[in-house]
């Protein structure tokens, strides 16, 4: 895992027709450009309050499987690299894992780099090597975080895809092609 300048991934997601949109203080979300491809899903468990995507097909899941499914959906994509985005501030989110993840040799390393990135938004670029240690950040922020600003977005700039972790137990996931929204979609029962 390595971070990179937020303006350059930025600039490669618009090829793609990803946006940035501000949501609240000092927090974004990336959201694609509305068109007849677009396609919405909403994963959320039960206890979940977060307001799916308008249009989306919404599926309940699980809480405890929500970690699994966002790894599925990075598996059945295809995707051999990801970009995680805070909705934040990095801060937000290695407050909110730093106990949970303290034994994570992977996460340390990451963590120790993040120094001076804790107050930015730099993306942070995850090779299928990373895969493990995203899927563990991500049970961490499902059970450990507490607000809607520890958040992390998972992107990539080889398909048209915003996949939106919302720590109260819900996922929104959007994909600007139809026949990769359609494999996500019948995984789910959506």
């Amino acid at each position: 895992m390595e971070f990179v300048a937020y303006s350059e991934v930025m600039d490669l997601l618009k090829e793609q027709g990803v946006r940035e949109v501000p949501a609240g203080d000092d927090q974004i979300c990336l959201e694609l450009v509305e068109n007849k491809d677009v396609v919405h899903l909403h994963l959320a468990c039960r206890e979940s309050t977060s307001t799916p995507r308008t249009g989306a097909s919404v599926v309940a899941v699980a809480k405890d499987r929500l970690p699994g499914v966002v790894e599925q959906i990075i598996h059945k994509l295809h995707l051999n690299q990801v970009i995680l985005i805070p909705i934040a501030k990095w801060r937000k989110v290695f407050d909110a894992v730093a106990f949970s993840m303290a034994e994570n040799e992977d996460w340390q390393a990451v963590d120790t780099a993040a120094t001076v990135e804790l107050n930015t938004r730099d993306p942070l670029l995850c090779d299928p090597g990373d895969f493990h240690t995203l899927n563990a950040l991500i049970k961490v922020l499902i059970s450990d975080a507490d607000s809607p600003d520890q958040g992390l977005m998972i992107t990539t700039t080889a398909a048209p895809v915003v996949v939106e972790l919302v720590p109260d137990g819900a996922v929104r996931i959007s994909i600007g092609d139809p026949v990769l929204a359609d494999e996500v979609a019948e995984a789910y029962g959506a």
